[in-house]
């Protein structure tokens, strides 16, 4: 029986990796305030991983089914409509948006993000509105092969 691509899980390892990423994200960055999640399964499986790791409530997630298979442009559309109140915000999503709107804000460019790696990035700005790729002050960028090999 063949699973539609939405609703495919995260396997054991994608649930290791995810709370693995989360506890590190925890440790080392500011928590998100807000969390806008792909419909998709194994998105929305992520997004409470994640929360569960930083000891987060799940209330901050909000799914948002324009994130499924989103291009870079509508993710950047998203962001740039955040609430004002939120000062950290996550998005949970796939492949290859998630990649090329990395690229649009970094100077070297990352080949793939892989499930649950995670680019952190700070920006100098008064609102979302105003997020663009120069005013990026900085960035991380970390994956579970990357963590398992410490």
């Amino acid at each position: 029986m063949d699973i539609k691509d939405i609703d495919r899980p995260l396997k054991g390892r994608g649930v290791r990796d995810a709370l693995m990423m989360g506890e590190y994200l925890g440790k080392h960055f500011d928590h998100p305030m807000m969390m806008y999640a792909s419909p998709a399964c194994r998105a929305m499986h992520t997004a409470v991983l994640f929360c569960r790791a930083l000891a987060d409530p799940c209330e901050i997630i909000q799914v948002k089914k324009e994130l499924y298979l989103a291009s870079y442009n509508e993710m950047l559309s998203l962001i740039r409509h955040a609430p004002a109140a939120v000062d950290v915000l996550a998005l949970i999503t796939h492949n290859p948006g998630i990649t090329d709107m990395a690229n649009f804000f970094l100077d070297e460019s990352i080949h793939n993000i892989p499930t649950s790696g995670f680019v952190y990035m700070a920006f100098d700005c008064d609102s979302w509105e105003e997020v663009k790729s120069d005013n990026r002050i900085k960035h991380a960028f970390h994956y579970p092969k990357e963590l398992l090999t410490e």
